[in-house]
């Protein structure tokens, strides 16, 4: 019997990572206009944010259907093989939603479904984990409660551009995003309890990082995880936040890097840059 790690495209995997690590992906639909684009597979992050940029067309994102991780809960069954399914956050998105449906569907109580709690690199820690744990012997059920016991510890902390893409979303307000832009503000994120939050803003991308770096100051990374610097459409905004990371002794061990793609870049748009990680335990 073996394991089957899945995750939705959401987490941000690039595809020979996921390949590598034997993780299936169930993608993500993005709707531009009238056309629909599956997030990793039929749409790449560059041409996305470029699409994205021009304006032309305002996009969605939906989750996948009960039908999409159905396909994979029968051929796991079929298989005889086990699966831990690490999903996007139930606070962001229905995904988790449409994966219980297609699990009750398929009659089987070999699947295990973990709410993230969280999105993009944030969700490749604990599948990483996950596979880690798949690769020392460990059973299904167990993956799932040691991915159940780490996951309030997963810490997203970014620098947005703007709130228009959060308010387009519905994650936020229409006032929120008016005062944010009125007054030129760069808002400071986080995601917290599985959902989008506003933690500051600031006059300017600069003042925006030294509140991240408080952040991460506070919320200190346990370096026994990988951790991710985030990114939208431009991966050379590591120079605003990983120097001064490292001026303050803060630069993480294990650190990785995260194109954020259109499922997540939908809401919160191009020029975001941040930090996702495992906080030491308390």
């Amino acid at each position: 019997m073996a394991i089957r790690i899945i995750t939705d495209s959401s987490s941000d995997f690039e595809p020979a990572v996921a390949k590598r690590r034997n993780v299936e992906i169930v993608s993500m639909p993005i709707q531009f206009g009238k056309a629909t684009f599956l997030d990793g597979k039929t749409i790449s992050g560059e041409v996305f944010y470029k699409l994205l940029k021009e304006g032309k067309e305002n996009p969605s994102t939906s989750q996948p259907t009960p039908n999409d991780f159905l396909k994979v809960f029968e051929a796991a069954k079929a298989a005889g093989d086990q699966v831990v399914a690490v999903l996007l956050s139930s606070a962001l998105s229905g995904t988790i939603q449409s994966a219980m449906i297609a699990k009750g569907m398929c009659d089987y109580d070999e699947i295990y479904i973990v709410d993230s709690l969280s999105a993009t690199a944030g969700i490749q820690i604990l599948v990483n984990y996950a596979c880690k744990l798949r690769d020392s012997g460990l059973k299904a059920p167990d993956i799932a409660a040691q991915l159940e016991q780490i996951k309030g510890r997963i810490r997203i902390f970014a620098v947005i551009d703007t709130l228009e893409y959060l308010r387009r979303g519905g994650r936020i307000s229409t006032l929120q995003a008016g005062l944010g832009s009125m007054t030129k503000l760069k808002p400071v994120i986080a995601v917290r309890e599985g959902a989008v939050a506003i933690t500051g803003k600031a006059f300017g991308t600069g003042a925006a990082v030294k509140q991240l770096l408080k952040l991460i100051a506070d919320h200190p990374v346990d370096d026994a995880f990988p951790s991710y610097f985030l990114y939208t459409d431009d991966k050379g905004r590591e120079e605003l936040l990983l120097p001064k990371l490292r001026e303050l002794g803060k630069l993480p061990q294990r650190l990785h890097y995260c194109c954020i793609g259109a499922t997540i870049g939908t809401h919160i748009g191009p020029g975001a840059l941040g930090l996702a990680y495992i906080e030491q335990a308390q």
